[in-house]
């Protein structure tokens, strides 16, 4: 997801490209997306280039409880703004502003990366306890077995028994 700016940086502030993105399959270090797609606008500002995009990003997660593979929709909305490291006009070398991070550069022939902003995008949408359905019975802690196939023959746990005189305060049969 690279966009070559040289024209857009250029041009005058306020200047705009906007673009169409629809990637499948896209690999992201460690991240493997089956697509990603949206639309992002690219302005001129008066240091940079400042994007603005809203993506929807399909990526597989593992169920938190049965440890099944399933396929997870992330939506986010991303604003960053990007920094050229050369003088478009003169070729002389820019430095960063303080607080811009590396992958917030524009690089030296004039070419913005959006893949990073879209990474870490796709991994703080992805949920916390990702669950392939809200009722997933999840797997038997004893043997293994995928609740939600059938359910296993393993005992129940009937818990310590040293805790038996706490599980019903209020019973009869209490003084």
């Amino acid at each position: 997801m690279q966009f070559n700016v040289a024209g857009l940086l250029k041009g005058a502030v306020g200047a705009t490209q906007r673009h169409l993105l629809d990637e499948a399959p896209l690999s992201l270090e460690d991240i493997q997306a089956e697509r990603v797609w949206g639309a992002v606008t690219l302005m001129r500002v008066n240091d940079g280039v400042w994007v603005r995009g809203d993506f929807r990003a399909t990526v597989e997660c593992a169920c938190s409880r049965c440890l099944r593979s399933y396929p997870a929709t992330v939506s986010f909305h991303f604003d960053e703004t990007y920094y050229p490291t050369l003088d478009i006009a003169s070729g002389v070398a820019i430095t960063l502003p303080d607080g811009a991070e590396a992958d917030a550069a524009i690089d030296n022939h004039h070419i913005l990366d959006i893949s990073e902003a879209i990474r870490q995008n796709i991994i703080l949408g992805l949920p916390m306890k990702p669950l392939c359905k809200p009722a997933c019975a999840g797997i038997c802690a004893r043997c293994g077995r995928d609740m939600n196939e059938s359910p296993c023959a393993c005992p129940q746990d009937t818990g310590d028994p040293r805790w038996a005189a706490l599980k019903d305060p209020l019973s009869p049969d209490k003084n």
